[in-house]
């Protein structure tokens, strides 16, 4: 098997939910199961104010990463997971 063969390729996935701070409106990306699935108590790293990202979702999306020996490839935006209604995915 030959470095970056097609064979040689694993793939991965990461559920990724998208969110703005209610506060200041900066933009964060973080793992869903974390904000959403957890609801997770976030602290904005701008302004500081703290809030839950589940109430706040924009967007969920699936990651998927390709991966040879080790190392990332390859990111692209796959279909959205089938238990996320309010997903806006195209």
């Amino acid at each position: 098997m030959g470095r970056g063969g097609a064979e040689d390729v694993e793939k991965t996935w990461l559920d990724v939910a998208i969110f703005r701070c209610p506060s200041c409106g900066h933009l964060y990306a973080e793992a869903a199961w974390y904000a959403v699935e957890l609801g997770a108590s976030m602290e904005c790293g701008v302004c500081g104010a703290e809030f839950c990202p589940k109430e706040l979702l924009l967007d969920r999306v699936m990651v998927e990463f390709a991966v040879i020996e080790g190392r990332v490839v390859g990111v692209s935006i796959t279909e959205a997971p089938s238990n996320t209604p309010d997903t806006k995915n195209p």
